[in-house]
């Protein structure tokens, strides 16, 4: 037995003791651990990774900064353990998705999330930036620096102004000429390294890193830090993320309702949010108004302030003695935005009504009548045992997720906007047929329900994504029922090595994962968990280890 089957040995038994009897555990070699479709574990797995990392970095020969990513499988008493070593900033760092996700149809997109095209418009001009708007954005600067100073003792940090053929030299990388503003702002500063800065929540980026950075889906090749999420943060994938719905901004109609604009110019960063002014705004915008949004989409763009001059007004005036603290968005925008019904509540108890776009529903039954008070729902999360009436084909519903022991799914029948359903929960069989009469229904996962209808997938005229287990996928393929149309496929559940290859070569495919090296065994005398971890122990040993004592 080599070091590297006795440690993969160690690492199976660890998680068979945890009480598990099937699942995987993905790994890599910082430590960090997650688990997939585990079965029975009654305890936390938190190995540490460092002996077996150093051991597969030695075998396949990889540079000390590359990271190891191992997973491990368990059936039974069996398991099967995978690694591979990746250079920084490969996609998928963090996980195994890539041998479970298919895309047939490159230039598929969900709804709202077009893939950016570069602007066709006209060469930018080369007139320069007007001298008195750089006089009036110069004194803002100064008195920003005077009252920062005063303030925390030392003086910001400001790189010193762009020429203008630096400037002009960027707008012809990026495709547009910049707001008369922020190229005012550019003359006087060229970047900044404190995100509470200039304009307030946010890091000014060097002009060069924003010409480069636009539009490019490369986090490393565009050089610009996005904050969390950075990896693939632009992909914009058809498997990112839990919510594939593009919510209205806020304010509502100032920013259009997309994922991402060939004209939103990002110029600032700050922890996981990005500062950018937007060329080409929402019926009630303005065109160089400034936005903030995540590069992952899991937040709406929100507008900060109508211009540059505006924010960078905004941020002096709150520095002055007495000055208004600074409010770069509404905060009651999400409470607003996002609700939840309890057993017994109703839609008409809700605060703001026309405000709700994410409403999530918890109880024994709900009447759907209830929605057609909500003109902006586009999302709508059930975990109720029967739903009472159609839901309005009025209101703008984009995606539903349904949860319950018993899954009906007439009441969706007809709506003529709904393009995304998850259905989970079910305790007997669900009949999917009546989503044939759903005309925009493009995604839809099953993985979590049985079906007694399966063969209906292929009736459904819309579908483009398609998530299911590999018992379903053998069934469809059997009966000759995989959708025609399929621009993505996503492999869900429990499912060996093998049969993660043998899915893909189904459609043609030879995964990456079919050439990576797989160690296998079978545990003896395991001795699983039989009683609950205690995690206010486990949580009191951790404490006393790092010193602190709590008080009796």
């Amino acid at each position: 037995m080599t070091e590297l089957t006795e440690q993969v040995e160690k690492l199976a038994r660890e998680f068979a003791e945890s009480g598990a009897t099937a699942g995987t555990l993905e790994l890599h070699s910082g430590m960090g651990v997650s688990y997939r479709d585990v079965v029975g574990a009654l305890a936390p797995v938190l190995p540490d990774t460092s002996a077996i990392s150093a051991t597969v970095r030695a075998e396949l020969g990889a540079g000390s900064n590359d990271m190891v990513q191992m997973r491990l499988r368990l059936s039974g008493d069996s398991y099967e353990f995978q690694y591979r070593c990746q250079t920084p900033h490969s996609d998928n760092e963090f996980g195994w998705d890539f041998a479970r996700q298919l895309i047939f149809d490159p230039a598929y997109r969900y709804p709202g999330h077009a893939i950016p095209i570069p602007s066709t418009d006209a060469a930018p001009d080369d007139r320069p930036t007007d001298p008195e708007l750089v006089a009036t954005v110069a004194g803002l600067v100064r008195e920003y620096v005077e009252l920062r100073t005063r303030q925390s003792g030392s003086a910001p940090r400001l790189g010193t102004g762009n020429t203008e053929a630096e400037i002009a030299a960027a707008e012809a990388r990026i495709g547009l000429r910049l707001p008369e503003d922020l190229r005012a702002l550019y003359r006087v500063v060229s970047h900044e390294y404190d995100d509470r800065g200039l304009l307030t929540f946010t890091a000014l980026l060097p002009l060069a890193a924003v010409a480069t950075a636009h539009l490019n889906d490369d986090a490393e090749t565009a050089g610009v830090d996005y904050g969390y999420g950075t990896i693939g943060a632009w992909k914009d994938s058809l498997f990112a993320g839990f919510d594939h719905t593009v919510f209205e901004s806020w304010p509502h109609g100032v920013v259009r309702r997309i994922s991402r604009s060939p004209k939103w110019v990002i110029i600032g960063t700050s922890d996981r949010d990005v500062t950018a002014v937007d060329l080409a705004p929402g019926p009630m915008g303005v065109s160089g108004q400034v936005i903030k949004f995540e590069p992952d989409g899991w937040y709406p763009a929100s507008r900060q302030d109508e211009s540059v001059l505006a924010v960078l007004r905004r941020t002096v005036e709150s520095l002055r003695p007495g000055g208004p603290e600074v409010e770069y968005f509404d905060h009651t925008y999400h409470r607003r935005h996002e609700a939840y019904l309890r057993a017994g509540e109703s839609v008409a108890g809700l605060p703001d009504p026309t405000a709700v776009q994410d409403l999530a529903i918890d109880g024994d039954s709900f009447d759907a009548a209830e929605l057609t008070s909500l003109p902006l729902l586009r999302a709508l999360r059930l975990r109720v045992e029967s739903v009472r009436s159609s839901v309005p084909h009025t209101i703008p519903l984009e995606r539903v997720v349904m949860h319950g022991s018993r899954i009906e799914l007439e009441p969706l029948a007809g709506h003529p906007a709904l393009w995304d359903i998850t259905l989970s929960g079910a305790a007997e069989p669900v009949r999917i047929g009546p989503l044939a009469t759903l005309p925009s229904l493009q995604r839809l996962d099953i993985s979590k329900i049985e079906v007694c209808d399966l063969e209906a997938v292929a009736a459904l005229p819309a579908l483009r994504m398609l998530v299911a287990t590999a018992p379903q996928w053998r069934l469809l393929r059997d009966r000759g029922a995989v959708p025609a149309g399929l621009a993505a496929a996503e492999l869900a559940g429990d499912a060996a090595f093998d049969d993660e290859i043998a899915w893909a070569a189904g459609f043609g495919v030879d995964p990456a994962t079919a050439s990576l090296p797989v160690v296998r065994g079978a545990l003896t005398n395991v001795l699983r968990r039989t009683e609950p971890f205690d995690y206010d122990a486990h949580m009191r040993e951790l404490m006393n280890r790092m010193g602190h004592h709590p008080q009796a």
